[in-house]
């Protein structure tokens, strides 16, 4: 929904007709899209899905099949929507594994 909204505003007639004749920079075209905000809610679902699992798999056997179905589609959603809409996340230096620095 938000991709819709946002190429509904690109294609508005704007005054810069100068502008648009030239093919957009790489990084113009990259800095359009949405910035990466973490995986905590493709984690969370995850998580979320795993409960209902565990919850209905006494009533209803098929849900890990199920699950399993989705969990592959939602991988390949996942890659596509990852190298086509948002944004590369800023790198953040790290002192060990689990540790971040605050640098200056």
């Amino acid at each position: 929904l938000k991709k819709l909204i946002r190429a509904l505003k690109e294609k508005e007639p704007s005054q810069k007709v100068k502008d648009e004749e030239r093919r957009p920079q790489q990084w113009n075209l990259d800095y359009a899209l949405v910035p990466f905000e973490g995986l905590t809610p493709e984690y969370m679902e995850m998580i979320i899905q795993f409960g209902f699992v565990s919850l209905f798999v006494a009533s209803f056997p098929l849900a890990p099949l199920f699950a399993l179905l989705n969990n592959v589609i939602e991988i390949r959603l996942d890659a596509r929507k990852f190298v086509t809409e948002l944004r590369r996340p800023v790198a953040a230096r790290a002192k060990d594994i689990g540790k971040l620095i605050q640098l200056g």
